[in-house]
């Protein structure tokens, strides 16, 4: 039976992000003007507080959140690896109980992430690599998540449903001058990643009221014009989770085209479409694919069926080879490894 991306059971795609699929291009001017957010909405940075220049040495690094499931509820923390899973260290304090979807930033000095306010909304904070100077930059009772850095630092992309539906935004790296870049008005926005040139944010959209309307991937300009289609299938396959090469010249998504849910590549002229993992049902993925620095390897986290246990292990961070080989869980710990960047 085809595995469908909109309800991919407990492991499956959408668990955590109900905004992962797009159909056509629906009612709501994506090419209209930029929405400007009211300054009072957005909480200033301060201080930068940084090292002096970047920081190489955390080049390579993967950043993750990981709960240990050794206390009672939820206590997701971000952590800092090497590629292989060692040396895996917390930079966030003990009152995270929530830190997700982070993002390095070009520089490699600092982290954004998301996080649960005292009230119960999701904001985007930024923290140093190493653990100084967390700061937020969004606030207000929206829901303010999935922070994407640009190429050169100076912008974040993130969803946010604060007028109403969940919406691609840009903001400025100290949470200021934030801009509305789609203006769907029904569905969603899903995962999104900034190009390495710079001009163009893919993202995924979810018309969830319509089955059967394939889940496809767009490109749209962060001035929120030149609206296009990236990636898209006939039919019930589906592709989401766009993931740029670091030259820009290919796309990383994951699809359901063989029944399952697998890592493709297509050149970003629609050519070259090549199935890249084969899981043989060994694996369920489930979300946050990235590539490697040296675009030699993506990662992601999901289930690898032969060690799962819901009491004590869960998900995992996955690295695979762009070839194909070399699949290697890096976490082994007890406890849910989840969202991720490279």
């Amino acid at each position: 039976m085809r595995k469908n991306l909109r309800a991919s059971v407990l492991f499956g795609l959408l668990i955590a992000l109900p905004a992962l699929a797009c159909a056509t291009i629906l009612p709501g001017d994506p090419d209209a003007a930029l929405t400007p957010i009211p300054e009072d909405t957005i909480a200033g940075a301060g201080a930068e507080d940084l090292p002096p220049g970047r920081c190489p040495e955390n080049l390579g690094k993967i950043v993750n959140s990981y709960d240990a499931m050794d206390r009672v509820g939820v206590n997701y923390g971000l952590y800092l690896m090497n590629a292989d899973g060692s040396d895996r260290t917390l930079i966030t304090g003990p009152e995270e109980i929530h830190a997700m979807e982070p993002a390095w930033a070009p520089d490699r000095c600092r982290i954004a992430f998301v996080s649960f306010t005292k009230e119960g909304n999701d904001d985007i904070y930024v923290i140093n690599a190493d653990g100084t100077s967390r700061r937020q930059l969004t606030s207000g009772s929206s829901s303010d998540v999935f922070p994407d850095w640009s190429p050169d630092g100076t912008r974040i992309s993130f969803q946010s449903d604060r007028n109403g539906l969940r919406n691609l935004f840009v903001m400025n790296a100290d949470g200021s001058n934030v801009q509305q870049v789609t203006h769907y008005a029904e569905g969603s926005v899903g995962w999104q990643d900034w190009s390495p040139a710079g001009n163009e944010i893919a993202f995924s959209y979810d018309l969830a009221s319509s089955d059967g309307i394939p889940v496809r991937i767009f490109g749209i300009h962060p001035d929120g014009t030149g609206l296009r289609q990236l990636v898209g299938f006939d039919g019930e396959d589906s592709a989401v989770e766009p993931a740029w090469s670091p030259d820009g010249s290919k796309l990383y998504f994951a699809s359901n085209q063989t029944g399952i849910i697998e890592i493709w590549e297509i050149n970003v002229d629609g050519s070259g479409l090549r199935q890249v993992s084969n899981w043989n049902y060994h694996v369920v993925f489930t979300h946050s694919l990235h590539v490697s620095p040296d675009g030699t390897q993506l990662a992601f986290y999901g289930v690898g069926l032969e060690r799962f246990d819901p009491l004590q292990y869960r998900e995992e961070v996955f690295v695979i080879n762009v070839d194909g080989s070399g699949l290697k869980a890096i976490t082994l710990s007890p406890g849910n490894d989840q969202w991720l960047d490279w």
